[in-house]
Order: C-alpha cells, then sequence, then structure tokens
C-alpha cells in the first residue's frame, strides 16, 4: 500500500474520496442477495484505500452486474451458454471491454470477437481489461464511452489550434518564433505559403 510513485507499491489510495463507499455499497449489495468475496481482505476499506477484490456468484438482480463502477472490484456470474452471454452484453447499457480467455480455441474466440466487435470497443484476449490509452487507443461503444482516443488524440482534441503564417523570405524569424515559444510545433509537411 501507498502511493503510486512509491517503489514497490501495488495497491493505492482511489482518486475519488467518495468512491470507497460506493463500492462498498454495490458489495454490499450483492453480498445481501447471494455474491461471497472470494479473496481475503477484498472490499475491506481505509480512509480512500479500497481492496481489491474478487465477488463471485452474480446474479442480474445485484447493483455490481450492471453498474459501471471503475473500481479494484472483479465481478464473476455464472452464464448458462455463451449465447447468453453474448445477449447479457447486448442488453447492457455499457461496452467498453470484454476478456476472452482461451487455451487453443482461435475459431471460438474468433466467434466471440465477431460478436463483440459491434457492443464494445476493445476485446482482449488472454488479457484483464484495463486502463491502457497510453500505450493503446481508448475505446468505446454505447452510454458507457464513444468512440476512439490515444494520448495524442485527446491532446489534440482538447487544444486549440493556430496557424501562424511568415513570409516566406523570414526563414530565421520562424526558427526563432519556433524555438522562443513554448506552444508553437513546427509542421513539416506544410509548405510555405507563396504569394
Amino acid at each position: 500500500r501507498g502511493l503510486p510513485w512509491d517503489e514497490g507499491v501495488q495497491i493505492t489510495p482511489l482518486p475519488d474520496a467518495d468512491k470507497p463507499a460506493y463500492l462498498t455499497e454495490l458489495v454490499q449489495d450483492a453480498i445481501t442477495k447471494g455474491a461471497k468475496i472470494m479473496n481475503s481482505r477484498g472490499a475491506q476499506t481505509q480512509q480512500s484505500l479500497f481492496h481489491p477484490a474478487l465477488v463471485a456468484y452474480l446474479t442480474p438482480d445485484m447493483r455490481l452486474f450492471h453498474e459501471e463502477q471503475f473500481g479494484p472490484l472483479v465481478a464473476v456470474a455464472k452464464f448458462s451458454s455463451i449465447d447468453h452471454v453474448i445477449q447479457i452484453a447486448k442488453n447492457s447499457w455499457s461496452g467498453q471491454q470484454v476478456a476472452i480467455f482461451t487455451e487453443s480455441d482461435a475459431p471460438g474466440a474468433s466467434t466471440l470477437i465477431d460478436a463483440f466487435s459491434t457492443i464494445v470497443g476493445r476485446a482482449n484476449i488472454n488479457l484483464q481489461c484495463s486502463r491502457g490509452p497510453d500505450v493503446l487507443p481508448f475505446s468505446g461503444r454505447r452510454s458507457s464511452a464513444m468512440g476512439t482516443m490515444s494520448v495524442t488524440s485527446a491532446v489534440r482534441a482538447f487544444s486549440v489550434e493556430v496557424v501562424v503564417a511568415t513570409h516566406p523570405k523570414d526563414t530565421s524569424l520562424s526558427s526563432e518564433l519556433l524555438s522562443s515559444s513554448k506552444l508553437l510545433t513546427s509542421l513539416s509537411s506544410v509548405a510555405s505559403l507563396k504569394n
């Protein structure tokens, strides 16, 4: 436990002080309806620290089954068939990621990828769902997220573009502007304006 920049830290506090109470509500709702916490210390809190929890035996009447909680909770439900899983996903309002685990069934995984391609924005094969816009673009569908965004596209989306044009003969002035400005970036693919 500790802060993210401390060496060896594996569990960090949540950035929102109200988040542990919300996560606890979800877990308590699930437990009162038959779910079980499968790991020791799971869902224990200490101020804004929420110990990761594996919550099993979820059913559709539990809030944790439906609510996108963005916390250190892994919710596990049992389904009767692959078609049941796909139907539950189709009926959901969220659609960020799915994790598909298989040892060697590429055709089966391909069937699931095809089915989930219009439901979620990212399919993980033998990987857990994770945050990763600094490595892979963020992608989502439905009400939980729309579109695809990476760090680069986020910077572009939230930036205000300004074109600064200089006379073609002012090459030294252009170079000085670029080197002294904190915000200007040269667009090497843009040719100088001509009269």
